[in-house]
């Protein structure tokens, strides 16, 4: 019972401290709390498989399991690692997960410990249908971490930085050996406000970028993806603004925004001539952060 007091203390510590800094929306407070009370009550957890009542749970340890002195030390290390894990925010759902797993894994020492009679600390320990409730009560909150967290978590990744760059489309007039002017280039970047947008904005931009094959001025477009951040970039050259502007305007392209306009958390454009214009695809995202950031 002891651990179920430090738990429910630590988490309405953290709620406190949630509030403090302004977090006054449960969605974003309680995530919080549930954190910081996992992560206190594994960090005392974890410190007693080495001190204190490291002998107590080593006994604990169903006899048909090998090694009881290592499973403690391991698990131990285990429970301080999540503890550490939960207190860092791109790291929280990972940790969770694991805990919440480990936490499964280990029940069956609880069950033994209850139905041998074994003691903690010199009590008897917890009766099994007040330890399984206990448990539960820490897998769902360790769950409910995961949930709340777990786009940063991806998104913190290599996966949540993945771009997918399609072949570049070239336009009728990319047969032109010389372009009057230059030309132009356009670059834009559309942000969706939900992931769940995403594969149908992709079907309509891949319908775009067919169009593009047979609009009048067109040159080429690259377009590339970020799809867990739901983002889209692209970068089209054209013979002069108005054969960019005829495109823009097309029925098509008016229906796809039309249709997605109300799905956009932001959009960011710039129009340069062709020799202002980006040569790679990292040039192009730094040009449209610093267009978004002088808005």
């Amino acid at each position: 019972m002891s651990v179920l007091f430090v738990f429910l203390t630590a988490a309405l510590a953290a709620l406190g401290v949630a509030a403090l800094l302004g977090r006054r929306r449960l969605r974003e407070a309680v995530p919080l709390a549930l954190r910081g009370g996992l992560a206190v009550m594994f960090l005392v957890t974890g410190v007693s498989h080495f001190a204190g009542l490291r002998q107590d749970l080593v006994a604990m340890v169903p006899p048909v399991l090998p090694h009881p002195e290592l499973l403690v030390t391991v698990t131990g290390v285990l429970e301080l690692a999540g503890a550490i894990g939960l207190l860092v925010p791109w790291t929280s759902a990972w940790a969770a997960g694991g805990l919440a797993l480990l936490m499964v894994a280990m029940f069956p020492a609880n069950v033994y410990a209850a139905t041998a009679g074994l003691t903690l600390a010199g009590e008897p320990a917890t009766a099994l249908l007040p330890r399984a409730a206990m448990q539960l009560l820490y897998i769902a909150a360790a769950v409910a971490v995961v949930v709340t967290h777990r786009r940063q978590a991806v998104l913190s990744g290599w996966l949540g930085k993945l771009i997918t760059v399609l072949p570049r489309a070239y336009g009728p007039a990319a047969a032109m050996r010389e372009v009057p002017g230059g030309g132009i280039v356009l670059v834009s970047r559309l942000r969706l406000r939900s992931a769940r947008h995403v594969p149908g904005f992709l079907l309509a931009s891949l319908r775009l970028r067919r169009a593009l094959r047979r609009a009048p001025g067109a040159l080429w477009l690259d377009l590339a993806a970020q799809p867990l951040t739901a983002t889209f970039w692209t970068w089209s050259g054209w013979t002069d603004e108005d054969a960019m502007r005829r495109y823009t305007r097309s029925e098509l392209h008016a229906h796809v925004m039309r249709t997605y306009g109300p799905y956009l958390q932001e959009s960011a454009f710039r129009t340069l001539p062709a020799g202002q214009a980006p040569a790679t695809w990292p040039e192009v995202r730094g040009m449209l952060d610093v267009t978004t950031a002088q808005r």
